[in-house]
């Protein structure tokens, strides 16, 4: 198992009613400081967007290592899932 300070998290916006389905990065960074901007950005968007929070770790394809660790659902409330497998099913 990676030590924990070895991950990066961050924060993505997605629009789900567009057509081009829109999204953006809101934060990068320590896993607090994302969530509470994540959580600032939501509030701001009034559910227009939902949010989702991921971690990564740093000098790797991001597509092959992240995980899904929160999601702020938007007014349409959809859940987000990771299509990742868990880690401890990964171990085994």
């Amino acid at each position: 198992m990676t030590d924990a300070k070895a991950f990066i998290h961050f924060a993505q916006a997605f629009h789900h009613g567009e057509t081009e389905h829109h999204s953006y990065v809101v934060a990068v960074g320590e896993r607090a400081k994302v969530e509470a901007l994540a959580r600032a950005e939501h509030a701001r968007l009034r559910g227009a967007y939902g949010i989702a929070i991921y971690r990564t770790l740093p000098d790797v394809p991001t597509q092959e290592n992240f995980r899904l660790v929160g999601y702020l659902s938007s007014d349409m409330g959809e859940k987000w899932t990771c299509s990742q497998p868990d880690e401890s099913q990964q171990a085994a």
